[in-house]
């Protein structure tokens, strides 16, 4: 919540102390003191009266002009992130539960729950219940990317009927965004695109067949990129060689 900045920037613009605001609204210095800090929050019976002393709406002093601000909700966004692609996922889940207090319908704060903490083996209940309520995210693309989450979460957590089930009820790879897509791309923005996608679809299908950990492909999920520990053309010529294989 942004109380704590208002607050102080609110109390100074006014020109008194925090003992002289603590003595105006009926509580301690020490108090004023852990508001501004951050370290708690006014009582709710007490915001009528700050708010009214200030001048302001309560709505302005607790920050819901700022906390409804699209650009602040993306800047959380990228902080998950960038916390992601540093692999730095306890953290990431941490932070996005302290904001999940302030945005508790957030769908994409769920799913960062419980994707990070699935990324540190930290599976339970809850998290699994926050990916399924991620999964009824009605932004197509946000949903599809927290089923296919909830599905490994499912495997995770040795539940793999319901994995597979939900697997199942997935549209097939040619309805998928990159095959589909450039089908109405121009020379040379067609081409352009498939360069940038087809070598992660192409690593993803060398790690199907292979040995692969589960972190790595809820990782790719997560971020939207491929790791590999191959080339592209050794990944081709596995393919090759696998494809081959089931003829014989």
């Amino acid at each position: 919540m942004m109380i704590a900045k208002n607050l102080r920037q609110l109390r100074i613009a006014r020109s008194i102390t925090q003992e002289e605001l603590a003595e105006r609204i009926g509580v301690t210095g020490q108090a004023v003191s852990k508001w501004e800090r951050d370290e708690c929050f006014p009582d709710i019976t007490l915001l009528p009266g700050l708010a009214n002393f200030f001048g302001v709406t309560v709505d302005k002093l607790i920050g819901m002009d700022e906390i409804n601000d699209h650009a602040v909700q993306q800047s959380i966004a990228a902080k998950i992130s960038d916390l992601c692609k540093e692999k730095k996922y306890r953290e990431a889940a941490a932070y996005a539960e302290e904001k999940l207090k302030l945005y508790p319908d957030n769908y994409g704060l769920m799913y960062d729950i419980a994707i990070n903490s699935a990324l540190v083996g930290e599976i339970n209940e809850r998290t699994i219940k926050l990916c399924e309520l991620a999964a009824e995210d009605p932004n197509d693309k946000r949903r599809g990317t927290a089923v296919a989450g909830l599905c490994f979460l499912y495997k995770m957590n040795n539940e793999h009927e319901k994995a597979a089930n939900l697997a199942l009820k997935r549209q097939h790879c040619r309805e998928s965004r990159e095959l589909l897509y450039p089908k109405f791309l121009d020379k040379p923005e067609r081409d352009e695109y498939l360069r940038q996608h087809l070598p992660g679809m192409l690593i993803d299908m060398y790690l199907m067949i292979t040995d692969n950990d589960i972190v790595s492909d809820i990782r790719s999920i997560n971020i939207g990129e491929y790791e590999s520990p191959v080339s592209l053309s050794e990944a081709i010529d596995a393919i090759k060689e696998f494809c081959a294989a089931g003829k014989k």
